[in-house]
């Protein structure tokens, strides 16, 4: 068990069942390994919070980085970019956000990141001005800030009860970008979208 593996479990359980109701003691059972291990690696769970939190942000950052590289539009990317989230998607709790405020380490951590975060959306959706797939004349600061809080990824609530989380974060990524495409983004954005349509229909038989 590697201090990855431990800060990845530690950040799935955190997520859904809180921070504060998780213990190190449950931490080192789900791992497998003893509580002095887990002591070994993170003196305590503020140290393990704040760097699981560093450790998943920094694995998304590098995906990006990766996507931002590659021969595609900046709209390709945040479509690249939300499924490759969504291979490894992790829901969060309210009561997680509501004990992440007694972490004043990790609460600094993840405001870090979320700032970073929304600088990468600000820089992608002028670049895809620039490239005629998004529209010119919007407000970047405030897309890049509804982006950031759909990232949050937060579970949706009991009204959605009917579908799949997946099929609703879909749903609303899809049109927040239909909202800001050109006629050129457009014919990129259907291309994803019948792909999308296909896969989710092949989930349902």
């Amino acid at each position: 068990m590697t201090k990855e593996q431990v800060m990845t479990t530690a950040l799935d359980m955190f997520s859904q069942y809180g921070i504060k109701s998780v213990s190190m003691d449950d931490i080192a059972r789900n791992t497998g390994i003893s509580k002095r291990t887990v002591y070994e690696f993170f003196e305590d769970k503020e140290t393990l919070l704040q760097e699981a939190i560093k450790y998943h942000n920094n694995t998304m950052r590098k995906i990006l980085s990766e996507l931002e590289k590659g021969p595609y539009t900046a709209l390709d990317v945040f479509v690249l970019f939300y499924e490759e989230f969504m291979k490894h998607p992790r829901w969060y709790i309210k009561r997680y956000y509501d004990d992440l405020k007694r972490y004043p380490k990790a609460v600094e951590q993840a405001e870090k990141d979320k700032a970073d975060f929304t600088t990468r959306c600000i820089k992608l959706l002028n670049r895809g001005g620039k490239e005629g797939v998004f529209q010119k004349d919007l407000n970047i600061e405030i897309l890049a800030l509804l982006a950031k809080e759909q990232l949050k990824m937060v579970q949706p609530s009991k009204a959605f009860v009917n579908h799949s989380v997946t099929e609703v974060f879909q749903t609303v990524l899809f049109t927040f970008l239909r909202g800001i495409c050109t006629e050129k983004g457009m014919v990129i954005l259907e291309r994803y979208a019948l792909k999308h349509s296909y896969d989710m229909l092949l989930r349902k038989e």
